[in-house]
């Protein structure tokens, strides 16, 4: 006994299949998951960073859509505040890398440390002294991020090609 198909249903399939090749899903089906595919990631505290006090630094992988949005308008002093809550409440939602650097410091990280995980965003928070978001977003496609942590901020971009890192 054989099977029919309709000729609309074939036509589908081999449509399905084409678009899933070729990244058209991404359109017809909204973002998804991916690996943050940068080489590297430098945190560099300035000399007077943190007006010469150490300086809490949290790396964030989020991976649940409405968590990233709720964290997209946090201040980094709530931040650290309720993130032990946070994971907790939401611990498959978020891959927390927690650094502390002192004035002068430069921690620098290989991919070999997230190559294993998949998020919508990530995110950097550092934990100032002083008011402010404090927060930054990193793009999962960039190659690579130096964090510059300054006197009472930070600037989060990517290394310029040749540059000494």
């Amino acid at each position: 006994m054989m099977i029919s198909i309709p000729r609309r249903g074939v036509l589908l399939l081999v449509l399905l299949g084409l678009l899933a090749g070729c990244g058209a899903t991404r359109a017809l089906f909204g973002p998804s998951m991916a690996s943050p595919g940068w080489k590297t990631l430098t945190l560099r505290a300035a000399d007077d960073a943190n007006g010469n006090s150490a300086l809490a630094v949290d790396v964030v992988l989020v991976k649940d859509p409405a968590v990233l949005d709720a964290l997209l308008v946090m201040p980094a002093a709530k931040w650290f505040a309720t993130r032990a809550e946070l994971q907790r409440t939401f611990p498959e939602a978020l891959t927390v890398y927690p650094y502390e650097l002192v004035p002068a410091q430069t921690i620098k990280l290989t991919d070999k440390k997230w190559d294993d995980q998949k998020a919508w965003a990530a995110l950097v928070f550092a934990g100032y002294a002083n008011p402010g978001e404090h927060r930054a977003r990193l793009l999962l496609n960039a190659s690579g991020y130096v964090v510059q942590l300054n006197a009472q901020g930070f600037v989060a971009s990517e290394p310029k090609p040749g540059a000494a890192r």
